[in-house]
């Protein structure tokens, strides 16, 4: 055994020690203590407390990690074979020599300020921790109180290991001896043992732990509770638990000043979010410190109808609470929600308002005098159509409210969807994707619009130009060929010859005067920008109409020049008139059942916009624009004026 008084300095201060040293065990005590051989350590004549190994761990520490001797047990099998299989051996007669020869050995921490029932616990040996348990009770009856309270160096008791290992027979024997009204404190990340437990998922553990301390501290990390942590561990179980336990919990708030309703609410957490609310409607009323959010205005945020219903129901009173910005849940549900799942939510099945206290707050003003119906048009990668949706929604209702918005406002309401989209995590997941999707829309709209749409103008141009040129061209090249003598086409009189020419002087002259509306657009840059839009539509449309003609001359041609082998001019015909169904199924997939009708009816997302007088610029939606006959500035301004005296007498 090697002697080193240089290290007595280290003697941890819990055993006082005079003139004494620390002496560090040999190779043959280190294996006596790992089997739970007595015979060395009897006949080692200094104290026990003072022998042990570099990390300052003693004989009990050592066999409280191992558990005992490692034997061989075989079992009997059938015939000759055999089966091995190894075990510890567990001596009660060794650990109680140790502590009767050193009753300190309880007590004494090694380098980690361990004692001997913190490493028997991490290592599950159960059948030591209890022999522990029942030898401190023996020696002395706060001895044993003093050992299931003490902790580590990163403040971790006997059951915040046990909780953290997930050991429910170790649990059990821990808080049985604990007493009743025992609060365990938090380690130094800011665990407490149940906290751990719930963190686990194991319900076991909460309801062993709850039973016998009803009053344990439930902290943990970031001044969330236990009952925060069964939520974001999506464990309902655990939550009925805690709530029975401990029902204050509902009401707690983290650092953010979120409660646990705010985080089921954001994940989608239905039957925990009906839990919570069940056991304290008011916690509905309490709003997060960053952005001043309730529970209602997160599962608005997420797209949860049902949880904003769950929420109203259980808590009407709720829905007028607005955060910072004076936003309500409504103008959070007009972003995540789709025209059809908002109207469903807002609509019965008799197309009338559900009774819902949200009447008021169709028409509520944040404190930059936004609506929830100006909060859709900012995505730019919503269509008219799906705008005029949301109006229609929104005026079926009878708002009474006007469609513009200054253009300092729309960048307030962009920079405000920027930060709930880049900052408005919760418990690890993100808003609804609507938020994220409109931040890259925005940082993608490094060109300007206009030259976008010159661009769109552009290529509209060549293709109707291109249309013009085939068209032209195959009207001097007929199909057949001509009569020498007298230059005219041979299948003149042919029926298909005949739809040919006709389809195809249709396409050259449709596609021949949207060329000259795109001229009259760039030569007319001082017009209304309505009357400019209509032509715009116009062109365009022209030019669709081109192209379908364009295929059928293109098919009848075909089928005039082939009748000779008639099944072959029929399947060729056939597969050139294949263009007409393609294309209405795009148009059904991509633009609804009523495709048509929406785009020669819908003025652009823009709509018309004037200055104020104040160096804003004041744009009015599209479709409020038409529907008010607002065509230019001056009517803009003239609307103005009477929306602000409210007399909407137009």
């Amino acid at each position: 055994m090697q002697l080193d008084p240089s290290t007595s300095s280290s003697i941890p201060s819990e055993i006082t020690l005079q003139a004494e040293v620390i002496t560090y065990m040999d190779s043959d005590l280190f294996k006596a203590a790992e089997n739970g051989d007595m015979e060395l350590f009897n006949k080692y004549q200094g104290g026990l407390h003072c022998l042990v190994d570099g990390r300052q761990n003693t004989a009990l520490h050592i066999y409280c990690r191992t558990g005992g001797r490692l034997v061989v047990k075989i079992d009997k099998r059938f015939l000759f074979f055999r089966k091995r299989r190894f075990e510890r051996e567990f001596s009660i007669n060794f650990v109680k020599q140790l502590i009767d020869e050193c009753p300190s050995l309880l007590l004494q921490p090694n380098a980690k300020g361990e004692i001997p029932l913190h490493v028997a616990v991490r290592h599950g040996h159960s059948d030591i921790i209890k022999f522990l348990i029942e030898r401190a009770k023996d020696l002395e009856a706060t001895r044993m109180k003093q050992m299931l309270e003490m902790a580590d160096k990163e403040g971790n008791t006997a059951l915040h290991k046990a909780a953290e290992s997930a050991d429910h027979v170790v649990v059990r024997l821990l808080v049985k001896e604990l007493d009743p009204d025992f609060s365990s404190s938090a380690n130094k990340s800011g665990e407490t043992p149940i906290y751990i437990a719930t963190v686990r998922r194991s319900n076991l553990l909460v309801a062993g732990i709850l039973d016998n301390c009803k009053s344990m501290d439930c902290g943990g990390p970031d001044g969330r509770t236990a009952l925060h942590a069964a939520t974001m561990a999506i464990n309902k179980e655990s939550a009925r638990i805690i709530i029975e336990a401990q029902k204050h919990l509902t009401k707690e708030t983290d650092d953010k000043g979120r409660t646990p309703l705010h985080y089921a609410a954001h994940l989608g957490l239905r039957s925990i979010v009906q839990l919570l609310l069940k056991a304290d409607p008011s916690t509905a009323y309490i709003t997060d410190k960053e952005r001043g959010t309730t529970a209602l205005h997160m599962a608005a945020w997420s797209g949860r109808t049902g949880i904003m219903e769950d929420i109203i129901s259980y808590c009407p009173g709720c829905c007028e609470i607005v955060d910072k910005r004076g936003w309500n849940f409504l103008h959070f549900a007009v972003v995540s929600l789709r025209p059809g799942k908002l109207k469903r939510f807002l609509f019965d099945d008799n197309n009338k308002i559900k009774d819902l206290p949200v009447r008021n707050l169709i028409d509520e003003r944040d404190i930059n005098g936004n609506t929830p119906y100006h909060v859709p048009r900012l995505r730019k990668s919503y269509s008219a159509r799906y705008f005029g949706k949301v109006i229609r929604i929104f005026k079926h209702h009878g708002s009474e409210g006007s469609f513009y918005l200054y253009s300092s406002t729309e960048s307030k309401i962009m920079e405000f969807m920027k930060d709930i989209a880049n900052n408005a995590e919760v418990a690890g997941k993100p808003v609804h994707r609507n938020f994220r999707e409109i931040v890259k829309e925005v940082e993608k709209e490094d060109i300007p619009e206009h030259e976008i749409e010159q661009k769109a103008r552009e290529n509209h141009l060549l293709v109707a130009t291109l249309v013009a040129t085939v068209t032209f061209a195959a009207a001097f090249t007929v199909p057949g060929g001509n009569k020498s003598e007298q230059g005219t086409a041979t299948l003149s009189r042919d029926s298909a010859f005949q739809a040919f020419i006709i389809t195809d002087t249709l396409a050259f002259v449709s596609s021949l005067l949207a060329i000259f509306l795109h001229f009259f657009l760039v030569l007319s840059p001082g017009k209304k920008h309505y009357f400019l839009f209509r032509l715009q539509c116009l062109a365009d449309w022209l030019t669709v109409l081109a192209m379908p003609a364009m295929v059928v001359a293109f098919s009848t041609g075909t089928y005039a020049v082939l009748q000779s082998s008639l099944g072959f001019a029929i399947a060729t015909c056939s597969l050139g008139l294949m263009f007409f169904p393609a294309l209405l199924t795009i148009f059904n997939s991509f633009l609804g059942a009523r495709p048509f009708r929406s785009l020669l009816s819908t003025a652009p997302e823009q709509g018309v916009s004037t200055s104020d007088g104040f160096g804003q610029t004041i744009t009015v939606a599209s479709g409020e624009a038409r529907n008010q006959g607002i065509t230019d500035a001056r009517s803009v301004s003239c609307y103005l004026g009477r929306v602000r005296e409210g007399k909407r007498n137009i």
